[in-house]
């Protein structure tokens, strides 16, 4: 098969990738092992056809308004914490309430046991969505079934074995339950559903779990990279909220700090809402 055939193929079957991959010549330009005058090697003058096609790819992945909103913002620059709010508020303008999300990178080796970090934390002016949750115990009361959420059974985690579908956000169980969802642990485990006393849900307390989950109660954590990904509230919300949002979201952060780690635990803090690009944070300016 000619060579030009195959290499369109791998073309097509290569994933989208972010805007962001210009930062890959950033990284070769000040490589060690490559200067501006070292003349560039058969390989290289090969690569530069497909790279050009790649950049050209991703050019047609991103809309019109996405490219229009991402030249406004300067990938250079890092900004205080209200001005990045500002500035990610101003590019959400899609027609729904789009979730304004919080990436913080942190200085932690996660292959490291003891170096993962995971705990929940009240957000003052809630998340600005109420989750669906999924009720496990032996005797619920009337009052727990007009809660508003569904009370689960032998029967459900069968259903969620066989079909693996969840339409639910939250799964709280009270301890005495929970040998009857061991099985469901494949399902539930992988996409952080499994009732964990670290997180809160396997409780005695059924009425106070659910009542902090709907006011805005989130979980956090580090999985296979040291990245925590958190909501901090809607595009709606006002500026002082989501300020104050992030602000405890940060504070419970930096208490479930590993012991043992040196230095600064936040390498970069970036803020963006559903649909619209990223903008980084001045870590400097929260200290």
């Amino acid at each position: 098969m000619p060579k030009s055939k195959t290499k369109s193929r791998k073309l097509k079957n290569l994933e989208p990738l972010d805007t962001d991959i210009v930062s890959l010549d950033e990284t070769s330009e000040h490589s060690p092992d490559q200067t501006d005058n070292k003349p560039k090697v058969a390989d290289e003058i090969k690569s530069e056809p497909i790279v050009k096609k790649i950049r050209d790819k991703i050019k047609k992945i991103r809309s019109r308004r996405y490219q229009t909103l991402i030249s406004e913002i300067d990938k250079s620059k890092t900004y205080p914490l209200e001005d990045a709010i500002d500035l990610v508020k101003r590019s959400s303008n899609t027609k729904f309430d789009a979730t304004l999300e919080a990436h913080i990178n942190l200085h932690l080796d996660v292959t490291k046991a003891d170096q993962q970090v995971r705990s929940t934390v009240l957000l003052p002016h809630g998340s600005g969505k109420e989750p669906k949750i999924l009720v496990f115990t032996q005797s619920p009361d009337v009052e727990l079934k007009q809660s508003g959420v569904v009370i689960g059974d032998k029967q459900t985690v069968s259903d969620i074995i066989n079909t693996g579908k969840i339409s639910f956000d939250k799964v709280v169980a009270t301890p005495e339950m929970m040998p009857v969802l061991t099985p469901a642990a494949k399902v539930l485990g992988p996409r952080g559903l499994m009732p964990n006393p670290k997180t809160g849900t396997v409780t005695t307390d059924l009425k106070k779990t659910i009542q902090e989950l709907k006011s805005g109660l989130i979980e956090f954590k580090t999985g296979k990279s040291p990245i925590i990904h958190a909501i901090i509230g809607k595009a709606s919300f006002e500026k002082e909220k989501l300020v104050e949002n992030f602000k405890v979201l940060l504070d419970s952060i930096n208490r479930s700090r590993p012991k043992g780690t040196k230095g600064d635990l936040i390498v970069s803090i970036y803020l963006t809402t559903t649909m619209s690009p990223s903008v980084r944070v001045d870590s400097s300016s929260l200290k």
